[in-house]
């Protein structure tokens, strides 16, 4: 493969290449619609990948926090909390989603004061699950599924429009890398 361009193992090299009947490149999924005055362009495929690199950004943003993660899943035994009532957050609190929950789990919090320092507002903490799993349900269905799934100790993190759920094993991986 040493010397092909991605152009030539991806095939774009040769036009032609998809124009065989019924091959699934050849029928158009991104289209161009009109909504209230405005041309808009409705590309399923492209929405996918920027939720896929949402969602591996929601990685990167536990790596980044895992040490405050650790320190509250140690605050679920020592409030004795069961897994199956709570949940451990990780909202940034400038996301588009993320705000609404924000605010509603710290009330009236200055989140200016991180912006202004340079830092990203985030709000982390310990959440009723069956709450944050309805607020999910609203905006990434995905991540819903995936939480009533979870066995144990969740973390959920919004970020990017996406919401992404992980489990303590994830810190240790991500300490790891």
């Amino acid at each position: 493969m040493v010397g092909r361009s991605l152009a030539s193992i991806l095939g774009l090299e040769r036009p032609d290449i998809h124009k065989q009947t019924g091959h699934p490149l050849n029928k158009p999924r991104a289209v161009v619609r009109e909504i209230d005055g405005q041309l808009v362009l409705d590309d399923p495929d492209a929405l996918a990948m920027v939720r896929a690199i949402g969602k591996h950004n929601c990685g990167q943003l536990l790596l980044e926090n895992a040490e405050r993660m650790e320190h509250f899943v140690k605050r679920i035994f020592e409030r004795d909390d069961s897994p199956n009532n709570v949940v451990i957050t990780l909202i940034n609190a400038d996301d588009i989603h993320g705000r609404e929950i924000a605010e509603l789990l710290i009330p009236g919090h200055d989140w200016n004061a991180y912006r202004a320092r340079g830092e990203l507002p985030l709000a982390r903490g310990l959440a009723g699950r069956d709450g944050i799993n309805e607020f999910l349900d609203l905006f990434d269905r995905e991540a819903g599924d995936k939480l009533r799934k979870t066995n144990g100790i969740a973390i959920v993190v919004i970020h990017e429009g996406v919401a992404e759920i992980f489990t303590p094993k994830d810190l240790t991986k991500s300490n790891s890398q």
